[in-house]
């Protein structure tokens, strides 16, 4: 997101950039945009990246920061925020998605180039502050708006995020959530896949999954460190030779029952999407950063009744490593892999060891079987 922001600040000087940053600029891996904007200060500190004229605007109030971005309608904008505390935004982000909405629907569309608000140091990650900081309300509220409007997006590594961002400057009159891991995760997706997983909202990755054309279940993550645990569930069922098919879905948005003809366009195609989900393929799992519920309703045309489990974020929370967070919520990939057993009527111990069940039970600790 840093990169990507500085390059597109630096291609079109001409537009004002405005970033919008309730606290932790640095915390939230924004370090070159800072040194290169900086903070906007009455009495700017030498050695400290501060001007009268700063684009970057700080303040302990997060509508107020929103706002800032989203009134410089004419420049380059970005809000960077702690996804918990992004909840704060929600008001004034939904008042211009309506109000854009309406412009739409009159056939007045607005010229002003879209808005990403990134929310990072998020739910799975954030746990030096307990369950304060643990909260996925944003991108599940967001969901619920139009899909068209208000774009929720997952970028899980170096080239989906690169992508998302290129692409967000060359849209109008849209708010692109991006939902984005502050840790290091893996590169997983080549330039051409990131392109594709755009372009489509969603990709079954070919280089996972286990005997895909026989595929008894779909496994599909949405977020981050919800592919690592779909991943890790994928090669403990090709090890049992289970065929499965593995597919990150980068905008659920796309996969909703259209309300409006103009989400209709903005769903992915019928082809499309009986390629990724074929009926033939009705056990589906799906890994999500949000709370489960939410994402299958936005999924409801996907859902195939008592053959469909989503695992996610289910109010559990601490100062927990990311593991443990997986772990308290019921969402690594070993509850993946009794989530499968399940949708197929399958012995657990068929796909687990028995260190792993009593794990999974509670009669056994976790750590070093599970994560």
């Amino acid at each position: 997101m840093d990169d990507g922001f500085l390059a597109a600040v630096r291609a079109n000087p001409h537009l004002r950039p405005r970033v919008g940053n309730p606290d932790e600029m640095r915390s939230n891996r924004m370090q070159r945009t800072l040194d290169a904007l900086k903070f906007r200060v009455t009495q700017p500190e030498e050695g400290i990246p501060e001007a009268l004229d700063g684009a970057v605007i700080t303040a302990l109030n997060e509508e107020a920061v929103a706002s800032v971005a989203l009134g410089n309608k004419g420049g380059l904008n970005i809000v960077v925020t702690y996804e918990a505390f992004a909840a704060k935004m929600h008001g004034v982000v939904r008042q211009e998605i309506i109000f854009t909405d309406q412009l739409n629907a009159a056939g007045r569309p607005p010229g002003w180039l879209s808005v990403p608000l990134v929310l990072t140091s998020h739910a799975w990650e954030n746990a030096k502050n307990e369950r304060s900081h643990q909260d996925p309300m944003l991108a599940e509220a967001l969901l619920g708006e139009p899909a068209d409007v208000s774009r929720v997006l997952f970028p899980t590594d170096y080239n989906s995020a690169a992508v998302v961002m290129q692409a967000v400057y060359r849209t109008h009159g849209q708010i692109w959530t991006l939902v984005v891991p502050k840790g290091s995760l893996p590169d997983l997706f080549t330039a051409d896949e990131a392109r594709a997983l755009l372009r489509d909202g969603a990709l079954r990755l070919e280089w996972a999954g286990h005997r895909s054309d026989e595929a008894r279940v779909a496994l599909t993550a949405v977020g981050g460190y919800q592919l690592m645990e779909a991943l890790r569930a994928s090669e403990r069922l090709a090890a049992r030779d289970l065929a499965h098919t593995v597919i990150y879905m980068l905008e659920p948005g796309r996969f909703r029952t259209p309300r409006s003809p103009r989400e209709t366009r903005h769903t992915a195609a019928p082809d499309l999407v009986g390629r990724l989900y074929p009926a033939t393929v009705a056990a589906r799992v799906f890994f999500t950063h949000t709370r489960p519920e939410p994402l299958l309703g936005t999924l409801a045309p996907l859902h195939t009744g008592p053959s469909t489990l989503a695992l996610g974020f289910t109010n559990q929370g601490g100062t927990l490593s990311v593991g443990g967070m997986l772990f308290v919520n019921r969402a690594t990939w070993a509850h993946g892999v009794e989530a499968v057993a399940s949708l197929l009527q399958l012995p657990r111990e068929d796909l687990l060891e028995p260190e792993e069940i009593a794990a999974l039970d509670h009669r056994a600790a976790p750590d070093g079987i599970i994560y």
